[in-house]
């Protein structure tokens, strides 16, 4: 039985951060910036940048069609949980060993939605967000992601 949930876009998740103010305070330092993209893939995209005190979203924007190919947010903790009924593909970042997790977005059965989160020795967490539709692509940004330096 696959379980439907309505996954928070990133800016959501940015916002319900950022409302959260003093409990997060100083977990994305003014100096926090997003992550360099793989040569590959700096002539496809471009980060558009959102910041507060509580968190950095990190937003992968196609240079061809002005969509987001993916979201990066560094914060203190994240509103994602993840369901281990739902994981999908394994995956690495940094060294660090991660799972992909399933999401679906109600009335959009054709979406391919990837989720995962990855503690970093610092003590923030990494929650990167993927949706697109088909597979080929989400591959492509999930091997995109884990090559972020």
């Amino acid at each position: 039985m696959k379980l439907k949930t309505s996954p928070l876009s990133p800016f959501v998740v940015f916002c319900l951060l950022s409302a959260a103010g003093l409990s997060y305070a100083q977990s994305a330092p003014s100096t926090a910036t997003c992550p360099t993209l793989p040569a590959a893939a700096m002539s496809e995209l471009q980060w558009v940048v959102m910041q507060t005190d509580n968190a950095l979203l990190c937003r992968a924007i196609s240079n061809d069609s002005g969509k987001e190919a993916f979201a990066v947010t560094l914060s203190k903790k994240s509103p994602f949980k993840p369901d281990g009924n739902l994981r999908a593909e394994q995956g690495q970042i940094e060294g660090k060993k991660l799972w992909w997790y399933r999401s679906e977005i109600s009335g959009r059965p054709s979406a391919l939605l990837r989720e995962t989160l990855v503690k970093l020795d610092s003590g923030r967490v990494v929650h990167v967000f993927i949706r697109t539709e088909d597979a080929n692509t989400l591959t492509r940004y999930q091997q995109v992601v884990q090559a972020l330096d």
